[in-house]
């Protein structure tokens, strides 16, 4: 009887018909962990009574038992031999001899698995340093020096990402924008108002658009009270009523006394002193009056004034609660719904700033350093969809003062993004070419 262990073996030095694996490619058979004792050994009714190999087909492959341990396991996977020979888990082979001779090619090391470079996401969704160092590793150090320019690969990222708060506390009663075109304009149904769309991811929303609104029935009250304690306050201003009374007052006792005065002075003892320290009293207490009534006008200016603050606070307190975008961009995230209860502070959405743009860049530190290309002027080239280059104006406004692994620094560059029929042309995620010019 020939013995099973030895027919197995020299059936897989010719390979595997079913899997075509041959022997120099046992880490991708199926049948390269299964123990000789668990393969199953039929007997056919030949007059030697000899037992053959099974037939491994896809039908009755997945019921061959497969182990696969994990890879931290010190007696899993394939371990490379002193003498080249490949050395099966858990049996020893004496004398560098495996069965059957299987030599294994060389330089082959079945304990890992190599693994491709990966994006490293960043908490706001960028990218980041360590993604450029994998872009730059795909082809090795791709600065280069011509004509006092350095030429480099970079990575387009949001510059600027608003997260837009409610400055206080209330309700959401309404979480719709106004429908603009690629220019920020309104657009508008044939009544003439505005169309209004829900707030959503992608939304395009240009500088001071309002986004949401909170509940602002309280506000609106105490605005409505304040604009008319304004005109209140406006209508007494403009009356001079109380200084016209006081100044004909005046003119009245001065005429009175005068009068007197020129009497006694002429005729003595027409008028008596007496008389005439009356009437000058009168003089004095009528210009006295005179002057209070001016006083209590400017007064009335004054509070004027303090109405139309009144007015602005109340007009600030309903403006707070229309939360509105700072700048031109896309939303990005929505974080509230309609009829949401919110704190000060809590967020609604978060718009990204489309217009300006950051590239992030790795610069051979070897070859330059950060002082020649900090705040130097940058071309960055992007290819669109037509297979096109689209150019960019920027600069270097930052570069970084320390170094990786392999001696370079990262540059970010500012760059002016531009709108072409309703689309921005750089997009976050773009790999572009960088041109500084030195």
């Amino acid at each position: 009887m020939i013995i099973p262990t030895l027919v197995l073996v020299t059936a897989m030095q010719f390979g595997d018909p079913q899997s075509g694996a041959r022997i120099d490619d046992l880490s991708h058979s199926p049948m390269r962990d299964v123990p000789v004792a668990a393969m199953p050994v039929s007997h056919t009714a030949q007059s030697n009574d000899s037992p053959v190999l099974p037939n491994v087909t896809a039908a009755n492959e997945s019921q061959i038992p497969m182990p696969m341990p994990p890879a931290s396991s010190p007696d899993i996977g394939w371990k490379g031999g002193t003498d080249g020979f490949a050395q099966v888990p858990g049996t020893v082979f004496s004398g560098g001899n495996t069965p059957g001779n299987m030599p294994m090619p060389p330089n082959r090391d079945f304990t890992t698995r190599p693994t491709a470079p990966r994006p490293i996401s960043t908490a706001n969704g960028s990218y980041g340093t360590d993604f450029m160092s994998a872009v730059q590793n795909e082809s090795g150090n791709t600065t280069r020096i011509e004509n006092n320019k350095v030429f480099s690969r970079g990575i387009v990222e949001f510059d600027k990402i608003t997260p837009l708060s409610t400055p206080v506390s209330g309700i959401i009663l309404d979480q719709r924008t106004d429908n603009c075109d690629a220019q920020g304009r309104v657009m508008r149904n044939s009544n003439g108002e505005p169309i209004k769309i829900d707030l959503n991811r992608g939304v395009m929303v240009f500088t001071g658009q309002q986004i949401a609104q909170l509940d602002d029935r309280h506000p609106q009250e105490q605005y409505k009270a304040a604009k008319i304690k304004l005109e209140v306050a406006q209508m007494e201003a403009e009356q001079t009523i109380g200084i016209d009374y006081a100044k004909a007052q005046y003119d009245t006792a001065y005429s009175d006394w005068k009068r007197s005065y020129d009497i006694a002075k002429g005729i003595s003892g027409a008028v008596t002193a007496a008389e005439l320290e009356v009437k000058w009293f009168k003089v004095i207490e009528s210009k006295l009056q005179m002057k209070k009534a001016e006083n209590d006008h400017r007064n009335q200016q004054e509070s004027v004034r303090i109405q139309e603050a009144e007015v602005q606070v109340a007009k600030t307190q309903l403006d707070l609660r229309r939360i509105k975008t700072p700048f031109n961009g896309m939303v990005v995230n929505v974080h509230s719904q309609v009829g949401k209860s919110l704190r000060e502070g809590d967020t609604i959405a978060e718009v990204a700033q489309l217009d300006k743009l950051k590239v992030l860049a790795n610069i051979d530190g070897n070859r330059i350093t950060q002082e020649q290309v900090d705040k130097k002027r940058v071309t960055v080239t992007a290819r669109n969809p037509n297979g096109q280059s689209d150019h960019f104006e920027g600069f270097v406004r930052y570069a970084a003062p320390s170094f990786d692994s392999q001696r370079q620094f990262q540059v970010e560059i500012e760059v002016d993004n531009r709108l072409v029929n309703g689309s921005w042309q750089l997009k976050e995620g773009d790999r572009v070419d960088v041109v500084i010019q030195l």
